[in-house]
């Protein structure tokens, strides 16, 4: 059937049967927090590793994936991934599929009929968002199902820190402007107003990067090869022609009309008629003249 999963998938399935006691274990631990748990993440300087190892735990490390590649079939490689996305706990961000035609031409069938022949490409473009841990798998078995690799691109960026100067920095005393004789209330004010949106962008900051170190970003692009898609329709200009009967007596009822317009032509233009044939008498009685002086 078309919509089985190839066997291909097997691996990332397995993976994610041996994965998923450990995040039921953590949805289920997982409970409503408040803004000020939240920030408090963000602004933590505390590490549960020491960060001098490059494979700490605590290290927060950004990992992407770019694939593009040329596999079999198109749907079927982007339904696998979504599965495949879906049972790591992942979700599918944006999957985008469309048909771009190469050439096209339309080839004579019948008499009323036309053969419409188009040469496409399949292609599409997915945007996965996975566990870090899970992101290896996802690309391992993308890469298995390629038949051909364009490129492919895994970074991993190490925002730590990032991370630990935005914590240091909303964590350090700062000064509280207050307003007297060299201070207006209006720029106490405005000063106390950009200290606090730089502090709540540097949380953001770091809560931006705590959800990427902890989730990996995979982008792939796919196309399959060229097909070609074949269809027989029907003659347009076959189709709304009229039959010879009909044409024979628009053809006489044409000429006709022509016939018509030539006389109603000759007709309206008779004063330039008389007028030269009048020029014309003259001057062949002029010439006769001359010759006989």
């Amino acid at each position: 059937m078309r919509n089985a999963l190839p066997l291909w998938v097997l691996p990332a399935l397995t993976l994610a049967a041996c994965s998923s006691q450990r995040y039921e274990k953590d949805a289920a631990a997982s409970e409503a927090v408040s803004a000020e748990t939240v920030t408090a993440a963000a602004d933590s300087t505390s590490f549960a590793a020491d960060i001098a190892s490059l494979n700490s735990a605590s290290r927060k490390r950004v990992r992407t994936a770019d694939v593009s590649c040329r596999v079999p079939d198109v749907f079927t490689a982007s339904q696998a991934l979504e599965r495949v996305t879906k049972s790591l706990d992942g979700i599918v961000v944006e999957s985008k599929q469309q048909n771009e035609i190469s050439h096209e031409k339309y080839i004579p069938y019948k008499g009323d009929s036309l053969m419409h022949v188009r040469m496409y490409n399949t292609v599409a473009s997915l945007t996965l968002r996975v566990p870090a841990a899970a992101m290896d798998s996802v690309v391992q078995v993308l890469t298995q199902q390629a038949t051909y690799i364009d490129y492919r691109t895994l970074k991993d960026q190490d925002k730590t820190l990032d991370y630990l100067s935005n914590s240091l920095r909303n964590n350090a005393k700062t000064y509280t402007a207050t307003a007297d004789r060299h201070t207006s209330s209006v720029d106490a004010a405005n000063y106390n107003q950009s200290k606090e949106d730089n502090t709540i962008s540097r949380q953001l900051n770091n809560l931006a990067i705590l959800d990427e170190a902890n989730n990996a970003t995979i982008t792939v692009a796919m196309v399959q090869p060229g097909r070609a898609d074949v269809v027989v329709e029907v003659d347009p200009t076959a189709a709304t022609r009229a039959g010879f009967g009909t044409e024979l007596k628009t053809a006489l009822y044409t000429g006709a009309d022509i016939l018509r317009n030539i006389v109603l032509f000759f007709i309206t233009i008779w004063p330039f008629v008389i007028i030269g044939i009048i020029v014309w008498v003259m001057v062949k009685r002029f010439r006769k003249t001359s010759v006989q002086a």
